[in-house]
C-alpha cells in the first residue's frame, strides 16, 4: 500500500478503530484514498466508496493483498445522486460486514470559480447537491442502519476552512458556503 508517509503514521493514528468498520465517501482519488489505506493499515475494515467503480477496485486490491483476509469492498456511490440511489449504496456498505461504525464523509467538489453576480446555477445545484445533500444524505441512511440496530457510532464530515472565513480563493462562493453549510450540519 504506498502512501506519501511513513509505513506507520497513518496505521497508528487510525489503529484506535481496530476491528471498527469504517464508511468512507469519495474514496476512489486524494484524502479519500489515503484514508481507507491509513484505515486498513490501522486494522479497521474499510468500505470504499465513490463514482469511479474502476479506481475503487483498484484500492481495495491494494489493499486486500497486504492482508490476510479481506478488509477492503469497494461499493459504487454518487453522493450527488437521488436519494434512493445513496439509499441503495448504503445498504451494500452496510451488508459488506454486516455494519457500519464509523461513516467519514470525504466526498467534495470545489466547483468553478467565478464572481458572486456570475456563478451559473446548475453550477451552483450541482455542487451543493455533492458537498452538502451528499453529506447529509449518506449521514441519514448509515445513522438510520445504526439507529435500528441498536448500535453506537460515528460521523465525521471532511470539509474545509472556507467553511469558516469564506476561504482565501477569490470566486469560490458556492463552495465556502457549501462548506459552511457543512460546518452547521455537523454541529447540529
Amino acid at each position: 500500500m504506498a502512501s506519501s508517509r511513513p509505513e506507520t503514521a497513518g496505521g497508528a493514528l487510525w489503529s484506535k478503530l481496530q476491528g471498527q468498520v469504517v464508511l468512507v465517501t469519495g474514496a476512489s482519488s486524494g484524502i479519500g484514498r489515503e484514508f481507507c489505506l491509513d484505515l486498513a493499515r490501522g486494522g479497521c475494515r474499510v468500505v470504499a466508496a465513490a463514482r469511479r467503480a474502476d479506481r475503487l477496485c483498484s484500492l481495495c486490491d491494494e489493499i486486500n493483498a497486504a492482508a490476510e483476509a479481506p478488509l477492503a469492498v469497494a461499493v459504487e456511490l454518487d453522493v450527488a445522486a437521488g436519494e434512493s440511489f445513496v439509499e441503495a449504496a448504503v445498504q451494500k456498505a452496510w451488508d459488506a460486514f454486516g455494519r457500519v461504525d464509523v461513516l467519514i464523509n470525504n466526498a467534495g467538489n470545489s466547483g468553478g470559480v467565478h464572481s458572486a453576480l456570475d456563478w451559473p446555477e446548475d453550477e451552483w445545484d450541482k455542487l451543493m447537491k455533492t458537498n452538502l445533500r451528499g453529506v447529509w444524505l449518506v449521514a441519514k441512511h448509515v445513522c438510520r442502519r445504526m439507529r435500528d440496530a441498536k448500535l453506537k457510532g460515528s460521523v465525521i464530515n471532511i470539509s474545509s476552512t472556507s467553511g469558516l472565513d469564506g476561504g482565501i480563493t477569490h470566486g469560490s462562493l458556492a463552495y465556502s458556503a457549501s462548506k459552511s453549510a457543512v460546518h452547521s450540519v455537523t454541529k447540529v
